[in-house]
């Protein structure tokens, strides 16, 4: 299942159990807005613990119109039991990802950051093999 907001795209995996989430281009309220109604449908049939990433490499910036509704999907995300969230930030955006950490106290979540996509599966997919051994 998949849907799509402008540049923006949200999908799961359900096999998987995780939530994809690729952020692209300037982030309007507009924007940010479909974004949380798509993650609302594609989170509906995760089980609690499903883990999320989110794609940043082509995220340039973020209105401050949005900072409600990205909490509000925060919090969705939250009252969901979410697991692990991976963040893919890409190479060297040091200045960015500490401007995202510096939110991260307030989400009740303590997301990971990675350079690339395959880096944030192989690092679940670890998680998975892990769990299966024990």
């Amino acid at each position: 299942m998949a849907k799509t907001t402008r540049l923006s795209t949200v999908s799961a995996n359900l096999k998987k159990q995780r939530l994809y989430i690729s952020l692209q281009g300037i982030m309007s309220k507009k924007e940010v807005e479909r974004l949380y109604t798509d993650i609302r449908f594609c989170a509906s049939d995760l089980e609690p613990g499903f883990a999320v990433i989110t794609d940043l490499t082509h995220c340039r910036i973020g209105h401050l119109s949005a900072i409600g509704t990205y909490r509000k999907i925060m919090h969705f995300l939250l009252e969901k039991k979410v697991g692990r969230i991976v963040r893919v930030v890409g190479g060297a955006r040091v200045i960015y990802v500490q401007l995202l950490k510096l939110s991260d106290k307030s989400q009740g979540y303590e997301p990971e950051y990675v350079a690339t996509f395959e880096e944030a599966e192989a690092l679940l997919d670890e998680q998975i093999k892990k769990q299966q051994v024990a």
